[in-house]
């Protein structure tokens, strides 16, 4: 993060560098803004730290068994697939037989690639244009437990600069009306963005729309080289915590979609179910652990920081993501982003895939049995 004696050089450089705007489709979105919504706040989202949980609240480090199989599971390092790697430290996968490796890939669509070519036996990434394009291609790929889920308010705000904010040049979603907004790359944070423009009676023709890394969108937010951002979690609380960035945009409907998936190949599942089996039970396992205020607890957030190097006290301060208790697959939520994705015209097919063709729901129902009902409390 730049410093506030270097922002002019920064605003100059990034005037240059940043691309114009890519040209949007036509795109309704619902939902003008409430007359009566309470007036911007220029100041942080007052989340706080969840609480941390009694000591017997979260499950505890299991004893491995004899290794039955070996699986390579490739993941983005965010915060978003912390039951991957808290499975892991916690010694879910060795308890049920299994020798994972974890395989820290930069984006979704080499997860889909090379978990479809067997180099990876399972992946854990978004559901974005090269998710489905991968299917539509008949490629062994299989939905087999839930990814993440936004709550209220949502882990990737739209945000402003704290100087718009305070300067009162943009104090509602309404006065985005032609100005630049970037996302981190083209798939469902446009979507979510999308949905935030909706609550000011915008779409994605409104707006000049760029893209940048959640990062450099913060640094070009306090440069004035872009006007607003989507930006995801942790980095949203950090920009607020340095005075970069405020959120302008803090809730809008996405909550209905599921934007990450676990996946695995399909013959290898085929060839061994018992070794899917027991990395999704693992995995829900995991999932119940980083549930509600147990996301915080001790032990979870320096499993966190230790795959993705973000501090505990960051993590615990930041919007946390929701994940299925129960391994619920939402057919509707993958589907949401097909459809968005077809209006964008970022898909490589023409007909629409019925997602229940992917999706096998027998390892997640199994899991429930093994682990029993989920304690909400």
């Amino acid at each position: 993060m730049f410093a506030r004696t270097h922002l002019f050089l920064v605003k100059t450089l990034l005037l240059a560098l940043i691309a114009v705007s890519i040209a949007p489709s036509t795109l309704a979105r619902p939902a003008l803004q409430s007359a009566t919504a309470p007036a911007l706040s220029c100041a942080p989202l007052a989340t706080g730290p969840a609480p941390p949980p009694s000591a017997d609240t979260a499950s505890p480090t299991q004893a491995p068994v004899a290794t039955s199989a070996s699986l390579k599971i490739g993941f983005v390092p965010v915060s978003i697939y912390a039951p991957i790697f808290v499975a892991k430290e916690k010694g879910y996968y060795a308890a049920q037989g299994l020798d994972v490796t974890l395989e820290p890939l930069a984006g979704g669509a080499d997860l889909v690639a090379l978990t479809a070519n067997g180099e990876l036996q399972a992946g854990a990434g978004g559901a974005g244009p090269a998710f489905w394009n991968a299917i539509a291609q008949d490629l062994p790929i299989k939905v087999v437990a839930p990814g993440h889920r936004e709550g209220s308010p949502v882990a990737t705000p739209l945000m402003i600069s704290k100087e718009s904010c305070e300067s009162g040049s943009i104090r509602s979603v309404a006065d985005l009306r032609g100005k630049r907004v970037s996302v981190n790359a083209r798939g469902a944070t446009e979507y979510w963005l999308s949905q935030a423009l909706g609550t000011g009676g915008l779409t994605l023709d409104d707006i000049e729309l760029q893209t940048l890394a959640f990062p450099e969108a913060v640094t070009a937010l306090s440069a004035g080289a872009i006007d607003a951002a989507m930006v995801g979690e942790p980095l949203a609380t950090k920009a607020e915590q340095d005075g970069f960035a405020v959120r302008l945009a803090r809730d809008f409907p996405v909550q209905n979609v599921l934007p990450t998936a676990i996946f695995v190949n399909a013959d290898i599942a085929e060839r061994q179910p018992e070794a899917i089996q027991g990395l999704v039970t693992a995995y829900l396992q995991a999932c119940r652990d980083l549930s509600g205020p147990r996301f915080n607890d001790p032990t979870n957030l320096a499993i966190i920081e230790q795959y993705t190097g973000v501090p505990p006290e960051l993590i615990a301060s930041a919007v946390p993501p929701i994940y299925a208790e129960d391994g619920e697959i939402s057919s509707d939520g993958l589907n949401q982003l097909q459809i968005f994705f077809r209006e964008r015209d970022q898909l490589e097919y023409d007909d629409d895939i019925d997602p229940e063709t992917f999706i096998d729901r027998t390892f997640v129902d199994a899991a429930v049995e093994t682990l029993g009902p989920a304690d909400s409390t």
